[in-house]
């Protein structure tokens, strides 16, 4: 089919070389060398003075076997374009078949001289030490590989197969691991040894042991998250107040509702909101995106979602600290009653575990349910009271409105933060006691499930 869309190309573009080059490939690619043949045969007619010409007619005698001839046409290209960085890769690749090591590593370290930012020539330069089962050398060099492309997946994979040719089973997960959370993890240091936590299978038994595995990938996840943009850490201030601003900005200036104090009546509601969204809404798909790594090694299927809650949470605590202030400075002082924040933290701490972890189990089942949650979510904020009080609606739907766990969560905050006065802690205590049910139950129903979880994140 592609040597018959190439043959199409070629005779809409006669006069394009990379057309009939690209059809040569096609044609490889397929193991139609007949076919490639009789293309280059055209081709070289018509661009005689074309590097592929020479490049592509070594790499047909190479599928034809004859590798002495595809050797003396590459020695030709070489002479001729010297600056072509294809053809010194595959004069090595060349080599290698030839079983001529040094040679292929003369013309790899010319590779590697002429464009030195480019990873083939790196990755060739490991594969040749791989090719002579020199796994000690191999795991060096890929090493180097990683510094120079931490973000190629070659310099984690391709190493993790040394590692394991050379017995180093442990170094193999380890570098598979760090493919998922940052080559900080092939340190010695103990602080970022994550291998530890699969290595010792007993330690899966112990709360203390879970809670170190959730907490170091939380961890190395907000790392790399914060590398990838400039603003770093920043951004977990500044995406909250765009928010806080954009809804201001409807509400209180377009639709002019909410008056003196809005501002702090929104934040006060819409911070705490957004802990709760994110955290669960990033945790619904937690399972499905660390099936790579729940496939590599035996983990709880727990710790995925437990991780993405972390992260959620680690990140709202510079700006609840803003939310702190902010609200001091609007005129509204600590006191005693502030103390009954952390109860009310602890709580929402609860439920997020609780809808997080139950989301996130479901998923995999029922892949729809992932479509609708950012949609439920969206619901159950307008739900909430975050921009307009539930003193506002009809006072016989004002009990139904506050089942609302949300809705319950956000008035408590108001009262400490606002109104001063201490938040209702037996309506509290009911919510504890579900949480903390709900989560026993969600925990049971991991364990039950943790042969399923990697069988059904396949399907």
């Amino acid at each position: 089919m592609a040597a018959k869309r190439w043959d199409i190309l070629q005779r809409a573009y006669p006069n394009q070389a990379q057309v009939w080059f690209g059809a040569i490939d096609a044609c490889l690619q397929a193991k139609d060398v007949e076919t490639a043949e009789k293309i280059h045969q055209l081709a070289s007619e018509r661009f005689p003075n074309n590097p592929n010409t020479l490049l592509h007619g070594a790499r047909i005698r190479l599928a034809q076997g004859e590798i002495q001839l595809a050797a003396e046409l590459f020695e030709t290209a070489r002479k001729q374009h010297p600056k072509i960085l294809e053809i010194w890769l595959q004069s090595s690749d060349c080599a290698l078949r030839k079983g001529l090591y040094d040679e292929a590593e003369v013309f790899n370290a010319k590779a590697r001289e002429l464009v030195p930012s480019h990873p083939k020539p790196h990755k060739q330069y490991a594969e040749i030490a791989m090719q002579q089962q020199d796994w000690h050398t191999a795991l060096k060099r890929w090493a180097a590989f990683r510094k120079l492309f931490p973000e190629n997946p070659a310099g984690y994979i391709l190493a993790a197969e040394s590692a394991e040719k050379s017995g180093d089973l442990k170094l193999a997960r380890k570098l598979k691991l760090a493919r998922e959370y940052g080559e900080e993890l092939l340190t010695d240091s103990e602080e970022v040894n994550i291998y530890s936590f699969h290595n010792r299978r007993h330690r899966h038994a112990t709360l203390t042991g879970l809670m170190e595995l959730i907490w170091t990938k939380a961890i190395f996840n907000l790392r790399s998250e914060t590398q990838r943009n400039y603003l770093s850490y920043l951004w977990w201030v500044i995406e909250p107040l765009l928010h806080m601003i954009i809804y201001f900005l409807v509400f209180g200036f377009l639709l002019q509702r909410g008056g003196e104090g809005f501002i702090t009546f929104l934040l006060t509601g819409l911070i705490p909101w957004m802990w709760f969204s994110k955290a669960v809404s990033n945790s619904s798909n937690s399972i499905i995106t660390g099936q790579g790594l729940m496939l590599q090694i035996a983990i709880p299927s727990i710790v995925f979602p437990l991780v993405s809650l972390v992260q959620a949470s680690l990140k709202q605590i510079p700006v609840f600290l803003v939310l702190f202030a902010f609200v001091w400075l609007q005129g509204y002082p600590p006191g005693l009653h502030w103390l009954t924040l952390v109860p009310v933290i602890l709580l929402q701490t609860l439920l997020i575990v609780m809808f997080g972890c139950i989301l996130a189990a479901l998923v995999p089942f029922v892949r729809d349910i992932s479509h609708i949650v950012s949609t439920g979510l969206t619901f159950v904020m307008f739900m909430s009271g975050i921009f307009y009080s539930y003193e506002s609606i009809p006072e016989k739907w004002q009990e139904l409105f506050l089942l609302n766990p949300m809705a319950f969560i956000i008035k408590c905050y108001r009262e400490i933060f606002i109104e001063g006065i201490y938040p209702d802690f037996s309506t509290m205590g009911i919510w504890a006691v579900i949480s903390i049910i709900g989560c026993a139950l969600t925990l049971i129903s991991y364990k039950k499930l943790r042969y399923i979880f990697p069988r059904v994140v396949l399907s």
